[in-house]
């Protein structure tokens, strides 16, 4: 399994994620963090998020993941600032789609 992955923003850029080992704690600095499990060698984005302390937050929508989507790794990204973060979060989103970002259709009226 890899320790990192380099996730492609909507406008190309290239953010690089490592892989929390088991036994170690997040950080409490502030970072962007993803939740993706691996079949075989592939790599499934699930979520992407963002947070001041990725201590405290970033294993806010682990259990739902583990439950809808057999996640089973947590990639972290750090970075102290805030709208660097949300900027970077918004370009992964954007060219990944991952499961738990995306909003479900409305049912047409």
């Amino acid at each position: 399994m890899r320790d990192f992955v380099d996730i492609e923003g909507a406008a190309g850029a290239s953010y690089r994620f490592m892989r929390l080992r088991e036994g170690r704690p997040l950080s409490p600095m502030g970072g962007n963090y993803l939740y993706a499990r691996f079949t075989g060698e592939v790599f499934e984005l699930i979520f992407a998020g963002e947070a001041q302390n990725l201590l405290t937050s970033a294993r806010d929508r682990w259990g739902e993941a583990e439950r809808r989507f057999q996640v089973t790794e947590i990639f972290t990204r750090l970075n102290i600032s805030e709208r660097v973060r949300q900027l970077e979060l918004t370009e992964i989103v954007e060219a990944n789609h991952p499961p738990m970002n995306t909003k479900p259709d409305r049912p047409a009226v």
